[in-house]
């Protein structure tokens, strides 16, 4: 899952033109998501490593 979050916020950043004046919204929704692909990885990695 996290994978899938990040390869979809690199493609979002190969195809959109970052010269535009909007480009920070892009860049801004790439980054959040990014961040909460890690945040799931990690909390499902903590509750893996509690269950056992």
């Amino acid at each position: 899952m996290c994978l899938v979050f990040v390869a979809l916020a690199s493609w979002a950043l190969k195809t959109s033109n970052l010269q535009a004046p909007d480009a920070w919204k892009t860049v801004l929704l790439a980054n959040v998501g990014t961040i909460s692909a890690i945040r799931y990885f990690r909390r499902q990695v903590v509750e893996e490593r509690d269950k056992t």
